[in-house]
This record gives C-alpha cells, sequence and structure tokens, in this order.
C-alpha cells in the first residue's frame, strides 16, 4: 500500500537529523532518541530505529541497527483498527492532525513513551476514540491501546498492532505455537499463498506467541498478560495472500487480532503487546514465560507430589474394555503382563461407550462390571505399582446423560450450555453423538465437576483425571448468562480446576495457562499430521516441521503425552518413538492382545523406567541441528538425546552409527540408549541388552 513511501525512507536513513529528544537523565548517555522530520516520528536506541508516520501513526519501519536489516517495511494499517459486529471496521487511517476526525502526538521523555491520540469527529453519528502508549525500551517495543466505543454497537475484534509487513526474501524462519509442541516454517512457507492463523488459546495456539528469523537477525510479538488478568483470545500468525492484495507479493504480514466484545458506551483497555528485537526464539519464549509469570506456577513436584517419580518411569497405557480386554473381574489376574511402572488409563468404560453418557461415568457400564470391581481393579494395579486415570469429559455432555435427566425436574440444555449471542444453546455432533457444549460458569456444571471430583477419589479413588476437550476446543464466545463476560469461556475451565492441582489434572492437548493447574499434556501435531494431514494440507508439505516452543515455556510444570486415544500416536514405530524422546514426551501404548503391539509395549516400559528420570518434568536448555536431518535436545542435569530424522541415511557421531529414524540418548556423556546400526533393526539400553 505505502511502497513507495517506505522505500523512500529506507534510502533516507543515512541523512536523517539530529534527534530533538532523549532520553537518559543528567549525565547518563542517551539510550532512547526522539525526532520529527519529514513527516515522520523516529524514535532511535542502540538496537534499532522505529519510523512511525506523523500524518496518522502508521509504523512505516523497523531497522535492526546491529544487523542493518528493515525487519518491518510498513503496515496493512495505520497502528491499529476495530472491527464491529456489523462488520465495519474503523482503525487509525481515518484519523489527520487536521480533522475531521484528528490525531495528534506526544513524547513524554522521562519514561520515552510515544503517545498518539486519535480523537472523533465529534458531529459524526458513530465515533470511536483511541489512545496507544508506546514505550520504548532498549531491544523492545511496547504498545497499549485504549479504546472508547460510541459506534452504536459492539466492537468484535481490534488490531494490535494492525498488520506488519516483513520482507519475504529475508524471512529464514518462522515459530508459531500451533499444536504442540509448535512450528518452525520454513522459507518456502512465506513465499507461497497462504497462513496459519489461528486463534489463542486451544490446541491451535497454544500461546500468545510469534517470531522470526529475518536475515541476520530476529523479532518477536506477543502479548504480556500474567493471571489473574482474563485471558485476551487473539488470532495469531503469518499471511502472504495473492497479489495484488496487502501482505503479498515481496511482503508477508504478522497478524495480531484480539477477540473482543467492546459494547457500545464501553472502554476496552488492551494488554501490553510487545515486540522484542534480536533475539532468537529460544530467548524470546523464555522472555514469554518469564513476563507472563508460566515460571512461577507450580512445579510438577508441588501438583503431583510423591507420584512424580512413578510418572516419569510410567509410560501411559491405554485400556479400552471395547478392543478385546476381559471384564473387570479378570483384570486384577493380568495387569502384571503390562509395564510396572505404567500409567493405566482406562476409556469408555462409561454406559454406552465412548462419547455417551457424559458427564457421567460411574457406575460403568455393567457390561465390563461393578463400580466395586472397578475399584479393585485400582488396588490391584496400586499393588503393582501401577498408577490409574480414568478418562472423563465434563465440558461436552449427552444430552441423555442422567445429570441431565434424571433430576426432578430434569435440566434443560439452556441451564447448562454455552450460548450465542441470540441466545442459542451450543451444540456439537461426534460421529453419530449428539450432544451440549457446557459453559464452565453455569452453576450445574461447576456442582456436577465437584461431585464427580469426590465420586473418584471416595467411590473409586484413582491417582489422576484425564479431561478430554478442555486444552484442545477452540476458543468462542460463551454469552450464558452465568458467564462474567463473553470472552471468560477458558477463564471457567481455569477456574474449575485450580481447586484441584493437586488431583494430578491431565487434558487433551493444552495451552500455557493451564499448565497452572493441570500435571499433563495429551496430544499435538504428530497427531494432526498423521490422522487428518493438517499441516500438509493447509501450510503446504515441506515448508514446516515441530519444533520445541512448549518445552521452553512449560516442560518443567507439565507432562507431554502424545493423545491418549489415537492409536496412530502410540509408541510403536521408530518415528513417534524418535519423535517422542526428541521432544520429551512420555511413551505410550495399548494393552490390546492379539494385535502385536505387545512388544512395543515392553520396549516402551524399558526406556520409560530408564530415561523417563532424566527428562521428566526437567527444564529443557536446547535443541539445534548437528546436521540437515540431525537434532540434538538438551534437558537440565546432563541428558542429551541426538535423533536422526532421516529416513534412510545413518548418521556418524562419536564412534556411534545412529540408524535412519534412531537415536542416541545420553547422560553426561554416558551411553544410555540407541537405536544404532545401518539401518533400524532394535534399540540398544546401556547394560548392551536389546
Amino acid at each position: 500500500m505505502r511502497a513507495a513511501l517506505v522505500l523512500g525512507v529506507l534510502a533516507s536513513l543515512l541523512a536523517l537529523p539530529a534527534a530533538t529528544g532523549k532520553a537518559g537523565g543528567p549525565g547518563r548517555p542517551a539510550l532512547v532518541r526522539f525526532a520529527v522530520a519529514s513527516g515522520r516520528i523516529l524514535v532511535t536506541t542502540p538496537r534499532y530505529r522505529l519510523i512511525l508516520s506523523a500524518e496518522n501513526g502508521a509504523l512505516l519501519s523497523l531497522i535492526d541497527r546491529r544487523a542493518r536489516i528493515a525487519l518491518l517495511r510498513g503496515q496493512n494499517g495505520c497502528m491499529w483498527g476495530a472491527v464491529a459486529t456489523d462488520l465495519t471496521t474503523v482503525s487509525g487511517c481515518g484519523y489527520r492532525p487536521s480533522g475531521p476526525s484528528r490525531f495528534a502526538f506526544s513524547w513524554r521523555q522521562e519514561t520515552s513513551t510515544l503517545v498518539l491520540r486519535y480523537l472523533p469527529d465529534p458531529d459524526a453519528d458513530r465515533r470511536l476514540r483511541a489512545t496507544v502508549e508506546l514505550r520504548a525500551g532498549l531491544s523492545q517495543v511496547d504498545l497499549r491501546l485504549v479504546l472508547d466505543n460510541d459506534w452504536g454497537r459492539p466492537l468484535s475484534s481490534v488490531l494490535l498492532p494492525a498488520d506488519l509487513l516483513a520482507p519475504v526474501a529475508a524471512a529464514k524462519a518462522g515459530y508459531a505455537p500451533n499444536f504442540l509442541p509448535g512450528v518452525r516454517f520454513r522459507p518456502s512457507f512465506f513465499s507461497r499463498v497462504g497462513d496459519n492463523v489461528l486463534t489463542y488459546p486451544g490446541r491451535w495456539a497454544f500461546a500468545d506467541y510469534l517470531a522470526l528469523d529475518l536475515g541476520q537477525s530476529h523479532l518477536a510479538l506477543y502479548s504480556v498478560s500474567p493471571a489473574p488478568a482474563p485471558i485476551a483470545p487473539v488470532d495469531l500468525g503469518f499471511i502472504h495472500n495473492q497479489e495484488p492484495v496487502p501482505c503479498s507479493g515481496p511482503l508477508f504480514c504478522l497478524t495480531h487480532v484480539f477477540q473482543t466484545w467492546i459494547g457500545d458506551g464501553a472502554s476496552w483497555s488492551s494488554p501490553l503487546v510487545r515486540l522484542r528485537i534480536g533475539e532468537s526464539a529460544s530467548e524470546s519464549i523464555l522472555a514469554y514465560r518469564r513476563e507472563n509469570g508460566i515460571d512461577r506456577y507450580p512445579s510438577l513436584a508441588e501438583k503431583v507430589g510423591d507420584r512424580l517419580s512413578v510418572l516419569a518411569r510410567a509410560p501411559l497405557v491405554k485400556a479400552d474394555p471395547w478392543k478385546g480386554l476381559p471384564a473387570f473381574r479378570e483384570w486384577p489376574s493380568q495387569l502384571g503382563r503390562l509395564p510396572s511402572p505404567s500409567l493405566l488409563h482406562p476409556v469408555a468404560f462409561q454406559p454406552g461407550g465412548h462419547d455417551e453418557s457424559y458427564p457421567d461415568f460411574l457406575p460403568p457400564d455393567p457390561r465390563w462390571g461393578t463400580q466395586e470391581e472397578l475399584a479393585r481393579v485400582v488396588s490391584s494395579a496400586h499393588a503393582l505399582g501401577q498408577l490409574v486415570m480414568p478418562y472423563l469429559n465434563v465440558s461436552w455432555w449427552d444430552e441423555q446423560a442422567p445429570s441431565l435427566r434424571s433430576l426432578s425436574p430434569p435440566l434443560e440444555p439452556a441451564d447448562v450450555a454455552m450460548r450465542t449471542s441470540s441466545g442459542e444453546v451450543v451444540r456439537e455432533q461426534f460421529g453419530s453423538h449428539d450432544g451440549l457444549v457446557v459453559s464452565p460458569w453455569a452453576l450445574p456444571v461447576r456442582r456436577r465437576v465437584e461431585a464427580l471430583m469426590e465420586e473418584w477419589q471416595r467411590d473409586v479413588p484413582v491417582d489422576c483425571l484425564f479431561f478430554d476437550q478442555i486444552g484442545a476446543r477452540p476458543w468462542r464466545r460463551d454469552f450464558n448468562p452465568a458467564a462474567p463476560t463473553p470472552l471468560a469461556y477458558a477463564d471457567g475451565w481455569l477456574s474449575l480446576l485450580a481447586p484441584y492441582r493437586d488431583r494430578c489434572l491431565m487434558v487433551e492437548d493444552g495451552w500455557d495457562r493451564l499448565a497452572e493447574s493441570a500435571a499433563g499434556f495429551h496430544g499435538g501435531i504428530l497427531l494432526m499430521q498423521r490422522e487428518l494431514s493438517w499441516p500438509d494440507r493447509h501450510w503446504g508439505a515441506g515448508t514446516w516441521e515441530p519444533y520445541p516452543l512448549a518445552l521452553w515455556l512449560l516442560h518443567d510444570k507439565v507432562l507431554l503425552y502424545q493423545h491418549d486415544l489415537y492409536e496412530g500416536t502410540m509408541t510403536e514405530d521408530p518415528q513417534a518413538l524418535a519423535f517422542n524422546l526428541a521432544f520429551g514426551l512420555v511413551l505410550s501404548g495399548r494393552w490390546q492382545p492379539g494385535t502385536g503391539s505387545d512388544s512395543w509395549l515392553a520396549l516402551s516400559g524399558r526406556l520409560q523406567r530408564l530415561l523417563g528420570p532424566y527428562y521428566a518434568g526437567r527444564p529443557f536448555l536446547s535443541y539445534r541441528f548437528l546436521a540437515p536431518s540431525v537434532t540434538k535436545s538438551e534437558f537440565s542435569g546432563g541428558y542429551t538425546v541426538v535423533v536422526n530424522w532421516s529416513e534412510q541415511e545413518p548418521y556418524d557421531l562419536d564412534g556411534y552409527r545412529i540408524a535412519p529414524l534412531g537415536f542416541l540418548a545420553r547422560a553426561d556423556g554416558r551411553f544410555l540408549a540407541g537405536a544404532l546400526g545401518d539401518t533400524w533393526r532394535e534399540v540398544v539400553v546401556e547394560d548392551g541388552s536389546r
């Protein structure tokens, strides 16, 4: 849109006048300088130079002065934008110094803060007042927006900042929190037409964070909004459109759009949005963790206590009675065939089987046995050193479940369900199963969760509890009257789980703030690729690879697993094993006699007992490429895993030949286990056995 202006700005960088304002204090060198020249606002530090339009506050350029590269080359918009419920839009581009909707700015020298004011035409029928405070740090730029809405209808989304334009040619890599453990986009992603814009919080985006490698520099964009501040849902990602529209051709966009519900006559203040300049993805995701208070979340040991030493050594074992298992009364005599320790995960045992009867799981379906027999299964597992974690679901209710139908009078769907802005009940269908998406704020839902927690402590006392969907659901507005705001759906689940953080709670997938109460996240990008080919279909084959953003963010706060139900990502092939070890996941398998999975389950049990204590719950330190298809993961305590991702070629390292799709696990240089040789045949452990 403003290519000529941007090029003119870049061409004149070496001819800029001296700054007219400084921040540094008496006797201190000026570290942040401010100037206005030729219709441009210039903010300069030793690290970067930020150039804005003096006409409307639009970002014209962000230059890394050390790397001598323009990281950003403009905006598709003018600093901010907003969209109303009738899809009308307004942005800073509609304001000018001469009015009628006026733009003005001022510089606060003592705090290095630029204040951008957008004052609406007082005679207009629709008015939107905006103030942006831009604070310049030595290697970061912080933005905060306040909107006063007199637009005549709610504002449903706010862009802050408006889409940022970055050069395709300079993009070496992009980093995004799309599916655990995260994704790294290759240069080919930015040259193709497409995007990865998804919504935080949910499985689709587990953090409000983006990062780029541009030339010899780096850029990160994220929000700083630690609890107890409410979650600010946001759509974020990279966009490259088909020409000639914006974000196309030689430029792609970083987009960051808050999902809002700002009523007419209301005021809204954004979270702080930070641009961090010159730090690698590992450095900036650790900054996101620190600045959002995630480093202060309870540790795994605080949440699960003595169970951690067992969980670290225990593979998850899925136990589905519909898959050839005997009745509960026979389980005690057969549990000894499973690895010990293990985390036994009964699923589909409730009346009717999977996706039936939610949220009612006890008593179990009588075809498998009684509640008392299930309790004896748990006792027998404990005697063998095993832990038990049943599958539960409280976020989607079967309309025929006793919780809805056995009360007098029965609950109505509207009593428990999420609702749309028009008051309609939100329903979902899984296969042939119809049900309600419930509101975590509805009083009957909260009471039912409390009762369920009591059942699994009093009647069948288990070790951990798994909740499907909570960490995986796409975020959406909830207009149930019990919700404090339409934006509070995710906050409702956080408030429900918080009192039970010592109960070893685990969830499907997961996102950053869930790590405060949850002890385990189950799922990620391997499932999305193997079951659905989702990444390849949406991003293009060969344009992406898994990357351990989530490990830097929360590996010491939660245990990571593959999806608890999907058998295609159980540890039953070399690639799944390599993936799990490279990214610090606990191994998993299935108790399913006659399927040929027994040997893999035995291997998972042996490897988890040996390797788990070296990485489960430990901080993640580094991830680097030793060769184009070889990575090295390092955890605190001196434990490393080298994985050869090639499917054909072995890789030689320190006298070891790592097989294709093989691995080498060591602690302080001492060999622990590996899949070695010219081809993948077996796994060798430290005592030389196979």
